[in-house]
């Protein structure tokens, strides 16, 4: 059976199995997650999910078992530390992902492995394990299910997500290939993540991942103390795949089962892409494209007439002209590119000052702000046929630009086939550390200098260099 495949190849896998090439992306990925949440922690939403945690359960745990809010001093149950951390990780629209599997990876992986290898001071080889292991079975499963599963408004973090952190913890508390397999069937049934959550402009989009982490862990867990899972949980008549992916034209029968197995243990870890920009990941080729067209304009963007933003269709649904808050404005196509021509710059620090000085409000006194809503109240977005149909291969945009006749009387024009941090076109680690201090400006960037060689440490050592100890 499918799972049962699987659950040997974690049970079996050995960190000397690892490429350099998937050591290196794996190191480069939890310095990205690392500097991601240690910011992300400040938000409001990691924040009420720790004073949540705090209400209630202080002074309700006896166990010894502690683990690292990340950013904070606080300790706290694995579980609990694991889940706030999922939370911070996916809060800033920053954390890594992959392309075709439609799935953010690092936000689940290093909050289930980090707490587990903390609280039971496990080696930083143990570590890469699970993480890598992670890695190669969520861009399996998200190949597998999407875009079906993402069309039909499934967050595949969220779901997929589950199975993921199951399999991470499931490697570190050394289960069994038969409790492994309990385990995913337990984090199949609990699998959750709607893209309405998104779309509403709500807090419940970096819930899902929060929540992912919690279930896989609290699976596995489960699954080592005897708890049973469904086996099938995954290809079955009323699994995953019938429900929530293929629905009536699913037969399993059918499913090439032996073509996605023979996959294992050969994804490629370094296909994963890292953000530069806290936009969804759908925006990203837009915002690159008029970032270019920033450059041949300059500050003149007071003479644009009008713009258009040619992309592929799942690109395009992102067009909320009225972002009501910072959750709507991550989502807006847009604002993206408005923000793009007129500031020349997409940071979290310069959104947030936009933000103060009235982006989202009715009213601004700031020139700049009122730049970017004139933009946008000009601005048309396009699904464009021939674009998508180079999706997900490609995620094209195609940014066009009429100038007044005071200022060129011409249209400009430029298109991304591949934004900024794709394998394709890739970042350097200086970018991705320059990238941790634009986000940290205060942490002592010497500190991350233990992650190049974890892999001779305890991971609580680890956490306790990178905590500034």
């Amino acid at each position: 059976m499918f799972l049962q495949n699987i659950s040997k190849f974690i049970s079996n896998y050995r960190y000397e199995q690892a490429t350099i090439e998937s050591v290196t992306t794996v190191k480069a990925a939890f310095l990205d997650f690392f500097g991601v949440t240690y910011r992300g922690i400040g938000e409001d939403a990691p924040q009420i999910a720790c004073n949540t945690v705090e209400e209630i359960f202080n002074g309700n745990s006896n166990l010894n078992l502690r683990a690292s809010v990340i950013g904070t001093r606080i300790k706290a149950d694995v579980l609990h530390a694991a889940f706030i951390n999922g939370i911070s990780a996916h809060v800033l629209e920053l954390d890594d992902g992959h392309r075709k599997a439609q799935i953010h990876l690092g936000s689940v992986i290093f909050p289930t492995a980090l707490a587990i290898a903390e609280a039971y001071d496990l080696s930083g080889k143990e570590f890469m394990e699970a993480v890598i292991v992670g890695y190669e079975v969520g861009i399996l499963l998200g190949q597998i299910v999407n875009p079906e599963h993402r069309n039909k408004g499934f967050h595949t973090t969220g779901t997929i997500g589950a199975f993921v952190a199951g399999v991470v913890a499931s490697k570190l508390l050394k289960l069994d290939e038969e409790q492994i397999l309990n385990a995913l069937g337990l984090c199949g049934t609990q699998a959750a993540g709607l893209l309405e959550s998104d779309h509403g402009g709500s807090m419940g989009k970096s819930l899902h991942v929060g929540k992912a982490v919690y279930n896989g862990i609290l699976s596995a867990y489960l699954a080592r103390n005897g708890f049973t899972g469904s086996e099938t949980i995954f290809e079955g008549a009323e699994g995953f795949l019938k429900t929530m992916v293929f629905d009536d034209e699913y037969k399993q029968e059918d499913f090439l089962f032996e073509d996605a197995l023979h996959d294992v243990g050969k994804v490629r870890v370094r296909d994963i892409y890292f953000k530069k920009y806290p936009f969804c990941r759908h925006l990203h080729s837009s915002i690159d494209t008029a970032l270019k067209l920033k450059a041949s304009i300059g500050e003149e963007y007071d003479h644009i007439q009008n713009v258009a933003v040619k992309t592929y269709s799942v690109a395009a649904e992102h067009n909320n002209y009225n972002p009501k808050n910072i959750e709507e404005l991550r989502q807006s196509l847009p604002y993206a590119v408005a923000i793009s021509l007129v500031v020349g710059e997409v940071s979290v620090d310069g959104i947030n000052q936009l933000i103060e000085f009235g982006l989202l409000d009715n009213y601004s006194t700031v020139d700049k702000v009122n730049s970017i809503k004139n933009l946008v109240n000009h601005m048309v977005i396009v699904s464009d046929d021939k674009l998508n149909e180079l999706y997900p291969d490609k995620r094209p945009s195609n940014v066009i630009i009429k100038l007044d006749k005071s200022f060129r009387n011409g249209v400009f024009q430029n298109i991304t086939l591949l934004p900024k941090g794709d394998f394709e076109n890739p970042f350097q680690l200086r970018e991705l550390i320059d990238k941790f201090k634009a986000l940290n400006p205060q942490y002592d960037i010497s500190n991350l200098t233990v992650i190049d060689s974890l892999e001779d440490y305890t991971m609580k050592f680890v956490v306790r260099k990178l905590n500034g100890g």
